[in-house]
């Protein structure tokens, strides 16, 4: 069971408060193109990201850099549940801020300094009161509130650049056990080499482990199967390519280890909602509506 306590959105802000009881684990295997800045009330959530797996506890600020492929769920099986604000913001605004402030530079920041924190009392009380202002900004509406709400955003991001003690970050789970080393180097070799075709008996050849054993403590530890971790690393190298490069959607498919192009499309729309050939377009259009014409 969950409630939401609050829930507010203005331009390419959002600011969400929910506390949810007992066990639960994020059901979507999934990267996004939004920043969160997720702070821990009470409880405890386990994260996985990096191809490691992190535990995030009461007062801890997680910072999740735009497409980074992630997942979170319940530390243990007796959870009660977790309390938690997540500050959303879309690239588009990360950008905007760093076209107005550029020394700041936010997209950078977060590109190198993504993960959890212990926060001090200082620390987690200026969270909170970034908290409260929005949430009376967006209630009141007084003349350029959304400006305010703004503002106390980029001024909070210009604080972490400051503050933020990269020796307050929190370790990955060591791999005490064979479960967690095994998943580890799994997963590493999933990640570098996502566009090769690799079955479990691959894997179970290589690692020297049953392919019921792969299967079992890879979900276990990570939330993913080896066939989606190898998919939402494809998508995200194929989104990348569709980004940066005039390839054909064919040769894409290709690069990232999809013989189909159905099967690639299929694929793609799941983690992106729309087809490759639409990304592009919409990518084309943000270009042109972005590019100045001369007077």
């Amino acid at each position: 069971m969950e409630k939401v306590t609050y829930y507010a959105t203005t331009g390419g802000l959002s600011l969400e408060h929910m506390v949810r009881y007992g066990k639960f684990n994020m059901r979507v295997k999934h990267f996004h193109k939004e920043y969160e800045i997720f702070y821990i009330l009470e409880g405890e959530r386990l994260f996985f990201f990096d191809n490691r797996n992190f535990v995030a506890s009461k007062g801890d600020l997680i910072l999740v850099d735009s497409n980074l492929i992630h997942m979170t769920k319940s530390v243990s099986d007796d959870d009660t549940g977790h309390n938690r604000i997540i500050l959303y913001v879309t690239k588009e605004q990360m950008e905007a801020f760093d076209h107005q402030y550029p020394t700041l530079k936010l997209v950078r920041f977060f590109s190198q300094h993504y993960g959890i924190y212990h926060l001090n009392p200082r620390q987690q009380e200026q969270f909170m009161n970034l908290y409260y202002l929005f949430k009376e900004e967006c209630k009141a509406k007084r003349k350029n509130y959304k400006q305010a709400v703004e503002l106390a955003v980029c001024s909070y991001f210009l604080n972490l650049t400051r503050d933020l003690d990269k020796s307050s970050l929190e370790s990955p789970l060591l791999p005490e056990d064979g479960k967690y080393r095994h998943v580890y180097e799994i997963a590493d070799y999933l990640s570098e080499n996502c566009d090769k075709n690799i079955s479990l008996e691959d894997l179970s050849s290589r690692f020297f482990l049953s392919k019921y054993y792969i299967c079992r403590v890879f979900k276990e530890v990570t939330g993913y199967t080896t066939s989606e971790y190898i998919n939402i690393y494809r998508i995200q190298k194929a989104k990348r390519l569709l980004e940066e490069t005039d390839h054909s959607i064919s040769n894409i498919a290709e690069m990232v280890g999809y013989g189909s192009m159905t099967h690639f499309e299929k694929i793609f729309k799941t983690y992106m909602t729309v087809s490759p050939l639409k990304y592009r377009k919409t990518l084309n259009i943000v270009t042109h509506t972005n590019t100045p014409t001369n007077p």
